[in-house]
């Protein structure tokens, strides 16, 4: 009896971890049958990761906020009004676009702030309140825009969100090359580094026979990824930008005091404040680095888009809230990884690309998202029941 129940919990837990995996390899495979070969072409996949990038940058942080069990539904809309404000700045001003990306980041500074006092030290309901702030930042964005479309942006904007590293020779992509070989060769030195050090240190015993086929898996898929960039293009700045704010947000996330502090409020506010963590000045720098996050990615949607609408944000919070479940970040906190966020919300652009080649309708798109949002809550509600009993039979 026993030995059937372990048998069980093993395999639903590998289920459970690889989800995402075969959730991706299934959707991947029948859009590319529906669409007759167009969804895996490298051009598609290249815009793909394009036009993920502004909701995965949303991502890198929004789990975070999950994490700590609180919310931002302003996330969209706050990133609306920061593009029409950088538009109107460089559009009607004329103010040079380093200027602009200052002023959109001070403003970004100064929402972080109000979040993370109403929340961290008020104990407002993340909810609530970000559910109030959502519709002050689309007033006040059609307020200032006058319901017009402000465009077009130039300058460091542009190349934001249009922009590609350019290359060396000038014939082909060997920028994109390089940069994918340096990032493969430093994940594999960091990795088996950090793996010999919690060795020697005893913290761990030996598992190379996990930690190796995991990094040589990783690596196999950065350098598909690098393969797919360098036969389109290259490698774009808001691809770029997305890359290092992952691993930067990963690193503090895992390897520092605050990303510790993070995922301790999480797993229990009470046991951490009494542990002598100070809560409300924890989360309120969650929500500044959550702002400074919205505020970057409201740079690269303006420059990807090239100008700036009333409706600029709309549903982006939704799209990461769902990116960040389906990567494996849990609804009640204390759970969560930046790069199963990224990855999420990744793959929820790869749903919306494959709907829109096959011209599905809106609604029904709507309804896939749903039904995609609520199988990720159903199985991390399972997993949590699942967690919850094993540790009451303990």
């Amino acid at each position: 009896m026993t030995k059937a129940v372990k048998s069980k919990v093993d395999i639903f837990s590998l289920f459970y971890k690889n989800s995402l995996a075969v959730e991706t390899i299934i959707v991947f495979l029948i859009f590319q049958i529906l669409t007759g070969g167009t969804f895996l072409s490298f051009r598609n996949l290249s815009n793909l990761l394009m036009q993920g990038a502004t909701c995965s940058i949303i991502a890198i942080t929004m789990c975070l906020v999950i994490v700590t069990c609180n919310a931002d539904l302003a996330a969209g809309r706050f990133l609306g009004m920061l593009g029409m404000v950088a538009a109107l700045l460089q559009v009607n001003t004329k103010l040079p676009s380093v200027a602009v990306v200052l002023i959109v980041y001070a403003i970004a500074l100064i929402a972080g702030l109000s979040h993370g006092f109403l929340i961290g030290y008020m104990k407002l309901p993340a909810f609530i309140i970000t559910l109030t702030t959502q519709l002050v930042f689309l007033g006040i964005n059609q307020l200032i825009s006058g319901g017009r479309i402000v465009g077009p942006v130039s300058g460091v904007i542009d190349q934001m969100g249009n922009g590609y590293i350019p290359t060396i020779s000038g014939t082909y992509n060997d920028t994109t090359l390089i940069i994918g070989a340096v990032v493969i060769i430093a994940y594999i030195a960091v990795t088996v580094s950090k793996e010999k050090k919690n060795i020697a240190q005893g913290l761990i015993s030996p598992r190379w026979g996990k930690v190796i086929p995991k990094t040589v898996m990783i690596s196999i898929l950065a350098a598909l990824v690098t393969f797919i960039l360098f036969m389109h293009k290259g490698f774009s700045y808001a691809m770029l930008i997305l890359f290092v704010l992952t691993l930067i947000v990963s690193y503090v996330s895992n390897n520092t005091k605050f990303g510790r502090y993070v995922y301790a409020i999480g797993g229990n506010t009470n046991a951490a404040a009494l542990s002598g963590i100070n809560v409300s000045k924890e989360t309120m720098k969650l929500y500044v680095l959550h702002a400074f996050m919205v505020a970057t990615a409201a740079l690269v949607y303006l420059g990807r888009l090239g100008s700036a609408t009333t409706a600029g944000g709309d549903g982006y919070e939704f799209t990461a809230i769902t990116g960040c479940v389906v990567g494996g970040t849990s609804i009640l906190g204390g759970r969560g990884t930046v790069v199963g966020a990224v990855v999420g919300t990744i793959f929820m652009a790869a749903l919306d690309n494959g709907m829109s080649l096959m011209n599905v309708d809106a609604s029904m798109q709507y309804i896939v998202r749903g039904i995609v949002l609520l199988f990720a809550i159903m199985l991390d509600a399972y997993a949590n029941n699942r967690k919850a009993k094993t540790v009451q039979a303990a």
